[in-house]
């Protein structure tokens, strides 16, 4: 399945390898293919070709990039073609307009260090910055650091550069919501064009206090960005990082503002920020939950979750301008216990129906929560599913990703019920 010159590979390791993310969830395995072969490819021509390829053989085709999400949206369901856009990673700065101009495969990481040699910076940016992709955040449609004051990556990008069977489009305005979270599904992102800042002078505090009292916190300034941990979390930290920070509650404000919290541990946060999922050796396997609630709902939520789980686990949660809260909840299992382990990931399922009573939402649907769409989407989910049949009519994009199809959706449903 080869087009000329494009980098690709059908080696049975390299497939077995992109069947994969960093997720497991239990049992989904069975129902899934290995992908036919995988595609790097290295500019906008040679993905165009590919979906020529994929269009003629009716061959599902499946975007990725670092697979940093854990919501199965990168997995392939019915075999098909892997586009790795980890090749298309040039991106450039328009310091008049205060943009940049990104490839999929550029890492936000990068562009930060090249932004801030020019005294300037990105808004948001993922926990997984490191490693993750432009594209692949904003096909989830994602938050974090900065979302306090500047919402999620949707508030950000500008314009985007879609691939599809009908050939290449830019959309802006009102036209991204058919493509920001969609996770590729709708067309396939080759170019984004993203908002910047100026780079500030941060301190960064540390506070001990309960969820309810952060909230106060956390939106009575103009502050940058704010997390909070709880104790659980903390920790699992230590003990992951081997570090000694007191095992309280506690939030964390990256501000311009001068407050009266703890600066030496709230470095020491900011500075551990990258590297979460370091505290899976501890379990060693790691099973996630991650919703999104009103601000004044958090603390209810993290004690009725913490109640009900029996494993060690702790809570994340990453602050949003309109006063709500992803909340990220990790609980330690161990995958090669064959009945243990699918009990325990069933917290991740009971974490979402909690969420929903409490007015909450799933923070993705990718895979695995692509029942939730419709919640999710919430009134634009019938334009966006037209719309997704009109340019997709034999769901050939990410089959089975954001709009339910096939045995997959009906297990996940099942399992919820007994949640």
């Amino acid at each position: 399945m080869s087009s000329a010159e494009i980098p690709f590979s059908e080696s049975p390791i390299q497939r077995y390898l992109y069947s994969h993310d960093v997720s497991n969830a239990p049992l989904i395995g069975l129902f899934l293919k290995m992908p036919d072969a995988v595609y790097q490819p290295r500019n906008e021509q040679e993905v165009l070709e590919i979906l020529k390829i994929a269009k003629e053989r009716k061959t599902p085709v499946i975007p990725r990039g670092a697979g940093t999400s854990g919501y199965g949206g990168v997995l392939p369901t019915k075999g098909g073609i892997i586009i790795d856009f980890t090749r298309m990673d040039a991106f450039e700065v328009d310091e008049d307009k205060m943009l940049i101009e990104c490839e999929p495969g550029a890492v936000w990481w990068d562009i930060e260090k090249k932004l801030n040699k020019k005294g300037l910076s990105l808004r948001v940016y993922p926990s997984s910055a490191l490693s993750s992709t432009v594209a692949g955040w904003i096909a989830q449609d994602g938050y974090g650091y900065g979302s306090l004051k500047y919402g999620g990556i949707r508030d950000n990008v500008v314009k985007l550069r879609i691939v599809d069977f009908n050939g290449v489009r830019e959309v802006e305005g009102e036209e991204l919501k058919k493509y920001v979270g969609m996770e590729g599904t709708t067309g396939l992102i080759v170019r984004a064009w993203i908002k910047v800042k100026k780079q500030e002078d941060m301190r960064y505090y540390a506070f001990f206090v309960s969820p309810n009292e952060a909230e106060k916190l956390v939106y009575s300034g103009d502050h940058y960005t704010a997390f909070f941990l709880d104790s659980g979390y903390i920790k699992l930290k230590n003990m992951a990082f081997g570090t000694n920070m007191p095992e309280k509650d506690t939030l964390m404000i990256a501000t311009t503002q001068r407050l009266e919290g703890d600066e030496s541990i709230g470095e020491e946060i900011w500075n551990g920020r990258f590297y979460p999922l370091r505290i899976k050796k501890l379990g060693p396997s790691l099973v996630e939950a991650e919703n999104i609630l009103p601000s004044n709902k958090i603390e209810e939520y993290i004690t009725l979750l913490k109640n009900k789980i029996k494993s060690p686990n702790g809570s994340e949660v990453c602050y949003i301008k309109d006063r709500r809260g992803a909340v990220l909840t990790f609980i330690l299992s161990d995958e090669r216990k064959k009945i243990a382990y699918p009990l325990t990931w069933r917290y991740s399922l009971k974490a979402v129906k909690i969420a929903k009573r409490m007015g909450g939402v799933s923070y993705s649907t990718g895979l695995f929560l692509s029942h939730e769409s419709k919640t999710l989407l919430g009134k634009d989910y019938s334009e966006i599913l037209a719309f997704k049949k009109k340019v997709d009519p034999n769901s050939l994009l990410n089959p089975g990703k954001v709009f339910p199809e096939g045995i997959i959706p009906f297990f996940i449903r099942l399992a919820g019920l007994i949640a």
